[in-house]
C-alpha cells in the first residue's frame, strides 16, 4: 500500500507577510542555467505584478526558491503560486522538449511574528547562494559550524562582493540601493537561526 504524504494545510491572511520556499519535484536541478533562472524570474515580476503582491527579499537556486513578500489580500497568495508554478513549468518543459513533465513538487510559508523573524529570513535568503556553493568563497570568510553558517566580521564587504555577483536574488538591488552597511548591519543584528540551517534548503 503506498504511503501518502501529509502536508499541513496552506493559512491565508489579509495584508499578511510570508516567507515561501518551493522545491522542484524530487530535487531535480531543473534550474540548472541562467536563461531557466532569468526565465522564472521574469514570471516572478510579471506575477507579482499581476496579484499586486510586494516582493521583499527572493532567490533563485537551480532546485528550489524562496521568496518574502506581502499580500494585500488573501485569496491571490495561492493563484499567484499558481500563476508562477503552471507557466514557469509549461515554458522550462518547452525549453527542455519535455512536454506534461511535473517540474514543482510543493511550496511551504511561514509567518514571520515579528521584526526579528522577518530580517532573519531576509538574511537567510540571500545567504543562500553561499549556503548551497553557487558563490564558493574559500579566504575564510566564512565558516560552516555544523550547518550553520558563521561570517568573520572583518571579512564582510568580501561576502558582499561575492554575493553581489549571483545575479538570481535580490542582493544586487539591496547592495545597490542601500549599501553595504545597511546589509552588514542586518546580517549582524539578525543573523540566519539553527532551524533555517537545517530545513533541507
Amino acid at each position: 500500500m503506498r504511503r501518502r504524504e501529509f502536508h499541513p494545510p496552506h493559512v491565508y491572511k489579509d495584508n499578511a507577510c510570508y516567507f515561501l520556499t518551493a522545491s522542484v519535484a524530487g530535487h531535480q536541478r531543473l534550474l540548472d542555467t541562467e536563461v531557466k533562472r532569468t526565465l522564472l524570474r521574469d514570471i516572478l515580476k510579471q506575477a507579482i505584478q499581476d496579484y499586486s503582491i510586494r516582493l521583499v527579499a527572493w532567490v533563485i537556486l537551480a532546485d528550489h526558491y524562496h521568496l518574502l513578500l506581502t499580500t494585500g489580500v488573501a485569496a491571490p497568495l495561492w493563484k499567484f503560486v499558481k500563476r508562477l508554478h503552471g507557466e514557469s513549468a509549461v515554458r522550462l518543459n518547452k525549453l527542455d522538449d519535455k512536454p506534461g513533465r511535473k517540474v514543482w513538487y510543493q511550496y511551504w510559508d511561514r509567518f514571520p511574528r515579528n521584526e526579528r523573524d522577518f530580517w532573519t529570513y531576509f538574511n537567510y535568503i540571500h545567504i543562500n547562494p553561499i549556503k548551497h556553493g553557487y558563490v564558493p568563497i574559500s579566504d575564510g570568510s566564512v565558516a560552516v559550524e555544523g550547518e550553520r553558517l558563521k561570517i568573520a566580521p572583518g571579512h564582510v564587504p568580501d561576502v558582499h562582493q561575492c554575493l553581489g555577483q549571483y545575479p538570481h536574488s535580490s542582493y544586487n538591488y539591496y547592495l545597490r540601493t542601500y549599501g553595504e552597511e545597511f546589509l552588514t548591519d542586518a546580517w549582524m543584528r539578525y543573523p540566519t537561526l539553527d532551524h533555517l540551517e537545517h530545513d533541507g534548503f
